[in-house]
């Protein structure tokens, strides 16, 4: 029994060297996108809170990223940063998304961004936020949080918000980084 054994694995191991190595496919190559909130550009128009106001930033409820260009995988480019400015209505709705090309977001040259700001404009505009908030609390108010004041007037407001996406690859290998992070 032992000498039946014994046969049994050098013949396994024997047909495991005359076997050619199997050929290891390449995996396809992969893409990821990474994202940030950005400062506005220098000639958006800011609100000015006084005392018993306070303003709440619209909070993402879906907020999917971009996808990586599929054609672009193969081309094994170095990253590429593309900006948006996504208008924000009362309803926490993406009503308008436009690309961003100021000093703050130059393309990169010689590369054909198109397919990488055609990607990150389909996401933003699908996404949705609770709407951003302007409380306003009476002006006798007397506190730390205008929010939390008696007789508090919660207004939904429209905003701008600007974001740097990142679409990178090594090697095939995803990458995900956040840029421009105030």
């Amino acid at each position: 029994m032992r000498r039946a054994f014994a046969l049994a694995l050098v013949a396994s191991v024997a047909g495991c060297a005359s076997s050619p190595p199997a050929a290891i496919p390449e995996p396809p190559a992969q893409g990821a996108v990474g994202a940030a909130l950005i400062a506005p550009a220098a000639d958006t128009r800011r609100m000015d809170a006084v005392r018993h106001q306070r303003f709440i930033h619209p909070n993402p409820d879906s907020a999917t990223l971009p996808v990586y260009p599929e054609d672009r995988l193969p081309l094994r480019l170095d990253p590429v940063v593309v900006c948006v400015d996504a208008v924000i209505d009362v309803e926490g709705l993406v009503s308008a998304a436009v690309p961003r090309s100021d000093d703050a977001c130059a393309p990169p040259a010689g590369i054909d961004t198109a397919a990488f700001v055609a990607s990150a404009l389909a996401a933003v505009r699908g996404w949705t936020y609770a709407p951003a908030l302007l409380c306003v609390a009476p002006e006798d108010f007397v506190g730390d949080d205008p929010c939390m004041a008696e007789h508090v007037v919660e207004t939904p407001t429209a905003v701008r918000l600007s974001y740097a996406f990142r679409f990178s690859q090594s090697a095939g290998t995803p990458q995900v980084e956040r840029v421009g992070a105030p």
